[in-house]
């Protein structure tokens, strides 16, 4: 608890002189608590750049690895006719294609009934479409209506679509449609009634549209998709077919008279990507390393990593990489420059990406290796710049973590000083309260002395006067 002197007997403002005293004592705290600032924004600082040396790291990792140039793309010249995609397994090559039928699903109704909610009878209906397996729908007094038909057929998964259509004349109908396309996906309904009639329009043989012979009404037919390619006529049950073109699917979407062209190529635009996001996170790491080190005494701007040696080394080692070619591949393009990629003034790059599209067709084999080629002294660029990137950001080794260590260890011995040194001043402004408090005692007292003194002198020249008189 802090002693109070009140400066009554001296007149002196001793709160005031105690207070600048220990201001003057406490200058060495302030001097480590600004240096530990400095630290503290360092490490976030530092911080901040690992998180963006992250990124392009992350963006060159992408870069060295061989199956992103495995791909390939397929494009079609009318998308509302067709369209295609193709896989690794394609292979390059330009395709005429001329849809002249869409595959389609069958389609079937029963019987006119007057409301969705008649009650048709009870058993057990079986569906097959074409050779799948035959599915049991059993009907029971749950579910026996014409709506509650159709529900059981849907919830029973039995490779059909059921619905219950109303023409608008009256007439409802129970509808079944394949959910698979083309001519041997038929749709196959038979019946055990309850009634123990299947033909006689009583009970659920009340769905057939022609009880005695037990059929359905077709009002789709099944249909394969008929197309022309590059001269030679194929069919297929499906409107996705996988297996016509080596590692190329097409969907078809309606017919066409005209040819569409399908062309099949290296899939460059997934490449031109990967190289892009490389640059914008680049970019991003450059303009954070310069701000970190700006150097403008007179414009205020000095950045909190000014001077600072491994971020200047760092700056320099990364924009080295741009210039630097890849040994055992084609001179023509082992360097970024060669494969459309430029610096402006300030050092950003820019991708071209017809440049690099017209590269890699022509040295496609040597592109690929200028990235991702492992061979020891002979690196791809990506693997290099994963690889150096990798001794800065390691969460033990890591050059930018061991700098945070120190910086963290500095603000902890900064802290244990600043400890220290609080006690002994907590200590020294106690012995400076106590000897302003022994002054103005002291001053009391000297004050009583001399209040004393002065009575007996008055005392005494009363008695002078006195005997003066006599």
């Amino acid at each position: 608890m802090a002693i109070g002197v009140n400066g009554l007997m001296s007149g002196l403002d001793t709160e005031s002189i105690i207070r600048q005293m220990m201001s003057v004592e406490r200058r060495p705290i302030t001097l480590l608590q600004q240096q530990g600032a400095v630290y503290r924004a360092k490490i976030s600082a530092l911080g901040t750049l690992k998180g963006t040396l992250a990124d392009v790291q992350t963006a060159a990792a992408a870069l060295k690895k061989t199956d992103l140039f495995a791909g390939f793309s397929a494009s079609a010249s009318d998308t509302t006719v067709l369209t295609a995609s193709a896989s690794d397994a394609a292979v390059a090559g330009t395709y005429q294609v001329t849809v002249s039928a869409l595959a389609k699903a069958q389609q079937v109704r029963g019987s006119a009934f007057t409301a969705s909610t008649d009650v048709v009878g009870t058993g057990t209906l079986t569906i097959q479409v074409g050779t799948n397996t035959a599915v049991n729908v059993t009907i029971d007094a749950t579910n026996n209506t014409l709506a509650g038909i159709a529900q059981a057929i849907n919830d029973a998964d039995a490779d059909v679509t059921a619905g219950v259509i109303n023409d608008g004349l009256g007439n409802y109908y129970l509808t079944l449609a394949g959910k698979e396309t083309g001519t041997s996906n038929t749709i196959s309904l038979t019946m055990a009634d309850d009634d123990l009639v299947d033909d006689d329009a009583n009970g659920l043989s009340k769905l057939y549209d022609n009880p005695a012979a037990q059929t359905m009404f077709e009002t789709q037919p099944a249909g394969n998709a008929q197309l022309k390619v590059n001269g030679i006529d194929v069919e297929r049950a499906s409107n996705t077919i996988a297996d016509l073109l080596e590692g190329v699917t097409l969907t078809l979407k309606t017919t066409g008279v005209n040819p569409i062209e399908v062309k099949v190529s290296r899939d460059v635009s997934s490449i031109t990507s990967k190289i892009t996001a490389f640059i914008e996170k680049y970019n991003a790491a450059l303009t954070r390393l310069k701000d970190l080190q700006v150097s403008d005494p007179e414009g205020g701007a000095i950045g909190i990593l000014q001077g600072d040696a491994t971020a200047r080394i760092l700056q320099a080692r990364l924009q080295s990489f741009l210039h630097s070619p890849v040994s055992g591949v084609a001179s023509a393009v082992n360097t970024l420059g060669a494969l459309g990629v430029s610096a402006d003034k300030e050092g950003k790059l820019s991708l071209d990406s017809t440049v690099f599209a017209a590269a890699y067709e022509a040295n496609r084999k040597d592109v690929v290796q200028f990235f991702t080629q492992t061979t020891p002294g002979s690196e791809g660029f990506a693997v290099q710049v994963d690889s150096f990137l990798d001794g800065y950001l390691k969460s033990t080794s890591g050059l930018l973590s061991a700098k945070e260590d120190g910086l963290g260890r500095s603000v902890e011995h900064i802290g244990d000083q600043i400890e220290r040194m609080e006690l002994r001043l907590t200590k020294r402004e106690e012995v400076l309260r106590r000897q302003f408090e022994s002054l103005e005692l002291l001053m009391g007292q000297f004050q009583n002395t001399s209040g004393a003194l002065s009575q007996q002198l008055d005392a005494l020249s009363n008695l002078n006067a006195q005997i003066y008189k006599k």
